[in-house]
């Protein structure tokens, strides 16, 4: 029972901490101001596990269901054939425990999560797909991890996505990522079913891809600095993923043959594929390529540059993902052609990129997208051809 009984942190008004616990088979909770202490939370859980270890569900009310369960016992037994075995219902509820202790293995949820994760890589996974369904699992671990996995209930899984102050596509992402991890409980035989299965489904808004217009993209990498750009002019002019580009190596980029090469190993469907370097992104690059090593010093470097632009650029609103939803956009309205765009995206399903991003920018925007190019390329060598 001491994995029913839990301390979290707590965003009430008036209250620090809240307790959780489940008794005669429903979830309670209550709310403390401290932690430690007499009055506080942790004192209060330790004495509630320990009322519910010595005492257990034996003392609990008995409940109409209970008695309607014994009356059908009773009535069983009395139809049954003469040449059946009778036995008590004690016996048949050590039976059941028996199987059950057969049946599921006693694992908690943090070890079925990391067993999940560590098969994912076995299989080949890509780390950028296995450091996401870490990631967000990390906040349902965080309070439940130590639980059994056959004691999770749709009821607590309905509870946990909706505490989380996220928006609504992240609770569907934390969502999925647990219904992975209680389907893999399900096969290693640690829970009897999946109670993701049956749970809530954060309703999300569907909008318009948002993109930068040709003239707030050009202030954008103008005001770039030397780290920022190469990642910022790579995630506009040719889709790379953010992961994608925070894992790109300079020998990846051939200035010559105009392409990037994405390998499976850093890609997020775990396949290689060529990414056609168009010929603004080669004036982009060209100054600043080097023959090996990261195209953006770390994340967090490249990311703080690409705020501080934001701010020299005075562009106040940046759409979620504004690089990829830009260049798919103005890709598909200049070029006409899905395939080439899925392909340079690596996305398996064309007809959907063409209803997705057809139509939100003209053809003659799209002409002024493509010819966006650094102010002065005099004096510049290609020093990867040097």
């Amino acid at each position: 029972m001491r994995e029913n009984v839990t301390v979290t942190k707590s965003e009430h008004p008036r209250y620090n901490y809240r307790v959780k616990f489940t008794e005669g088979g429903k979830r309670h909770q209550k709310w403390f101001k401290k932690k430690t202490g007499k009055d506080g939370a942790d004192a209060w859980a330790d004495d509630k596990r320990e009322q519910l270890e010595n005492l257990g569900k034996k003392h609990d009310t008995v409940t109409e269901a209970e008695r309607r369960a014994v009356h059908a016992f009773r009535e069983l037994q009395e139809e049954l054939p003469d040449h059946i075995e009778r036995i008590t219902l004690a016996e048949v509820i050590q039976d059941y425990a028996e199987r059950i202790q057969r049946s599921f293995e006693p694992l908690t949820c943090q070890i079925v999560s990391d067993k999940l994760i560590a098969r994912l890589k076995s299989e080949g996974k890509s780390k950028s797909h296995t450091d996401s369904l870490h990631y967000r699992l990390k906040p349902f671990m965080a309070e439940y991890g130590d639980w059994m996995a056959a004691n999770v209930t749709t009821e607590i899984i309905d509870e946990y996505l909706t505490d989380q102050d996220v928006a609504a596509q992240t609770k569907l992402h934390y969502r999925r990522a647990l219904y992975q991890v209680f389907g893999y409980a399900v096969q290693l035989r640690a829970a009897p079913s999946n109670p993701v299965k049956d749970a809530m489904k954060p309703k999300v808004k569907h909008e318009e891809p948002g993109v930068l217009t040709p003239n707030q993209l050009a202030k954008l990498l103008t005001v770039a600095n030397d780290d920022t750009l190469p990642g910022l002019a790579i995630s506009f002019f040719a889709g790379l993923r953010r992961s994608e580009i925070e894992r790109l190596d300079w020998s990846e980029i051939d200035l010559d043959e105009k392409h990037i090469e994405i390998k499976a190993g850093k890609a997020k469907t775990a396949q290689r594929r060529f990414v056609p370097i168009s010929a603004n992104l080669k004036k982009w690059l060209t100054p600043l390529a080097q023959h090996e090593g990261n195209v953006v010093k770390t994340p967090a470097i490249w990311r703080k540059g690409i705020e501080d632009a934001r701010k020299d650029a005075k562009l106040k609103d940046w759409p979620h993902n504004a690089g990829r939803h830009s260049f798919a956009s103005y890709h598909l309205a200049h070029n006409q052609d899905a395939g080439a765009l899925a392909s340079a995206l690596g996305h398996p399903n064309p007809s959907m990129l063409f209803g997705h991003y057809r139509a939100l920018v003209t053809a003659k925007a799209a002409k002024t997208y493509w010819s966006i190019k650094p102010a002065t390329t005099k004096n510049v060598t290609n020093i990867k051809s040097a």
